[in-house]
């Protein structure tokens, strides 16, 4: 049966209105990581959400014909990761690593160098324990002047190899010998339904790693990790051997949005 969460929201603070405000999943996510933070303060489990959730990205600028390069550190608690042009989460990775060249009108002022040909990127120095993904399923339309949701069909596996070829996606430091393998297993697919000016949200979760349970409002069902994984790809049914199946191709406006 389900519970009520009336205690749960008025832990964080809100009331009645706050419960019933509208939030995008992923702010939402950030709004209660924030909220336990704060009440975690003081506690045996401070630095809990930070230590499960944050990694750390490098930005840099490096300088082609003179000795010079530049790096700044960020933290993350989550990754948002292109869809569009994208056909699978690794290509998204490959997207986000990928180098700018900075030449011609648009040249780095490299300090004490003046303008200079550079590379440009980013590279990750640590993958978090639990890696949130966020897929960016909604975007600007600048032909149409207007917000749109992505719904073509991208992959994500069961299981994501971040050291693959040879540790790409990872600064010199972190991908060196003895270094903590950066491999992850999937635990919850949350699923977006409907278009940019409604929808609804549910989740496919495995607690235990094996079983996949359907978390939609208050119903809790079991089901299998084609309908968790594979069925949440989006796409218009046509590549999937499945588009003789109605039922299929209407469900095709429901996709992962984060995992």
């Amino acid at each position: 049966n389900a519970v009520s969460t009336k205690d749960l929201t008025r832990s964080f603070g809100w009331d009645t209105m706050d419960a019933f405000t509208q939030h995008d999943v992923q702010e939402l996510n950030r709004v209660l990581s924030e909220k336990l933070e704060e009440k975690m303060k003081g506690t045996s489990v401070e630095n809990t959400i930070q230590h499960l959730f944050e990694g750390k990205v490098v930005n840099y600028s490096d300088c082609v014909n003179v000795d010079y390069k530049s790096t700044r550190k960020e933290t993350f608690m989550d990754l948002q990761l292109d869809v569009k042009g994208c056909k699978d989460i690794y290509e998204s990775f490959d997207k986000y690593v990928e180098v700018e060249t900075l030449e011609g009108d648009n040249k780095y002022q490299a300090e004490g160098h003046g303008l200079q040909d550079a590379r440009k990127g980013v590279l990750f120095e640590d993958f978090p324990p639990v890696l949130q993904l966020q897929l960016k399923r909604f975007e600007y339309d600048f032909v149409h002047d207007m917000m749109v949701k992505i719904n073509q069909r991208y992959e994500f596996p069961e299981h994501l190899d971040l050291d693959r070829d040879g540790h790409k996606y990872l600064t010199k430091d972190s991908a060196r010998e003895g270094a903590a393998s950066n491999s992850y297993s999937l635990y919850s697919v949350l699923v977006h339904s409907g278009g940019v000016h409604g929808g609804h949200y549910y989740a496919f979760i495995r607690p235990d790693g094996k079983q996949w349970l359907k978390f939609d409002d208050d119903k809790v069902t079991k089901v299998t990790s084609e309908v968790a994984v594979e069925e949440q790809f989006g796409g218009d049914g046509t590549n999937d051997g499945n588009n003789n199946n109605p039922i299929r191709a209407q469900m095709r406006f429901s996709n992962a949005y984060m995992l």
